[in-house]
């Protein structure tokens, strides 16, 4: 049996490093382009950045005329800095006596006009040339200069002042996705798991199946299927939020339905509070029951007696225990789901994903404290499930007010600077 569980205990934490290939480790990059739709060049720069679903690519087509007159100023820019925009040899005469003004010359010789931004900082230009390997080298270039990659006739590419790059990047300032500091959001990120660890549903599954422990197996065996279960919450969880991690970063507007979410969950927490003190609580089971006249319990009487009778039948072994603890994880996530959502859209906006991961980790850890000091309570210091259980009922309206008042200030903070 010893050796099972310790199996358990490693093949958990195999989790982890599962996890982590999951996703790569970058800075965050963001892509502006300038084009005409209807240009050969329009699809194939699509079709290039199409591969990399990470690269936030915003294009602008210069059939609109705000669009247009942007790319004009920093067309300009680049001439007035020193940029060869136009080719060696280029005879403007010769261009003018065509018909052609300095506009529609811009606009021939710079089209597609692509910039590259890292970390909010400029880092390359490409202008004209849209063939793979050249993007491929605006990309990975990451000098403390900007380099600017133009048509064919340089074969090298030429460095931007700083005063231009400066200009640009001011431009470009009030669009850039912004980078959160790692250490300013690790405070809400806490809180966050603080509000997810007090929640009562795994709570009370975990009470229920140490109890039948105890009364099956002895005090003894509390501490392997304690470990165990909060194992499997901790891996379950964690492999969850990667999978929503990544959605909420690639869809934005995700994070105003978690922003919805959570202000509905802190407001409901809070008038639960008030509307206690008259006996009265909001809620779906409760407002149905109020129209029939009739009193709902939280699980339907044949769903309890089966579930109980599975988790007797589950409370011989610490494997049992992990699984129930994956089960618990998978099928209860929608009622704890609200501060995990707001938490992983603030690791979203992290500069490396190497911190978000690290943030991740901390935040599991933090849920599972919980069921880990219940688990050392009742087996070192012979804790009664009766008394956690009076205890929680007495505290529960407190601790679900104070996470309904940190739901509704993480989700306004939400609002104000990730949205």
């Amino acid at each position: 049996m010893p050796k099972k569980f310790y199996a358990l205990i490693l093949a958990s934490l195999l989790y982890l490093p599962l996890g982590m290939m999951a996703v790569n480790a970058g800075s965050s990059i963001e892509v502006y382009i300038y084009d005409f739709p209807e240009f050969p060049s329009f699809k194939e720069i699509e079709n290039y950045f199409s591969k990399f679903p990470e690269i936030k690519t915003t294009i602008y087509c210069l059939n609109d005329s705000d669009h247009l007159k942007e790319f004009l100023e920093m067309v300009n820019l680049l001439v007035t800095q020193g940029v060869p925009v136009l080719p060696p040899g280029f005879c403007t005469p010769c261009e003018m006596a065509k018909g052609l003004n300095w506009k529609e010359i811009y606009v021939r010789y710079s089209t597609p006009l692509i910039l590259v931004f890292q970390g909010g900082r400029l880092m390359s230009i490409v202008i004209l040339r849209c063939d793979a390997s050249t993007l491929d080298k605006a990309l990975a270039h990451s000098d403390n200069a900007a380099k600017v990659f133009l048509h064919y006739h340089y074969e090298d590419a030429v460095l931007l002042k700083e005063e231009a790059r400066i200009k640009i990047e001011e431009l470009f300032k009030n669009r850039m996705k912004s980078q959160t500091n790692f250490f300013h959001i690790l405070p809400l990120v806490i809180a966050a798991a603080s509000v997810d660890a007090i929640n009562p549903c795994e709570f009370f599954v975990l009470i229920v199946f140490l109890s039948l422990v105890t009364m099956r197996l002895g005090r003894g065996a509390v501490l392997k299927f304690g470990v165990a279960f909060s194992m499997a919450i901790f891996a379950a969880y964690f492999m969850m939020g990667l999978g929503l991690w990544k959605l909420i970063g690639y869809v934005h507007e995700a994070k105003i339905f978690v922003v919805i979410l959570g202000l509905s969950i802190g407001l409901r927490s809070i008038l639960n509070f008030i509307f206690g003190f008259f006996g009265l609580s909001i809620g779906l089971r409760e407002t149905i029951g109020g129209f029939l006249n009739k009193k709902f319990k939280r699980i339907p009487k044949f769903l309890s007696e089966k579930a109980a009778d599975r988790l007797r039948r589950f409370s011989s072994n610490p494997t049992s225990a992990f699984l129930i603890g994956v089960a618990t994880s998978t099928f209860l996530l929608p009622c704890t789901s609200g501060p995990y959502l707001i938490a992983l859209s603030l690791i979203a906006d992290l500069e490396t994903q190497i911190q978000g991961l690290t943030l991740l980790t901390i935040y599991n850890s933090i849920i599972i404290t919980p069921f880990l000091a219940i688990t050392a309570g009742m087996y070192m210091l012979k804790i009664k499930t009766s008394g956690l259980k009076k205890w929680s009922s007495a505290k529960q309206r407190w601790l679900n007010l104070a996470g309904g008042l940190l739901m509704i200030v993480l989700s306004i903070y939400l609002i104000t600077y990730a949205i």
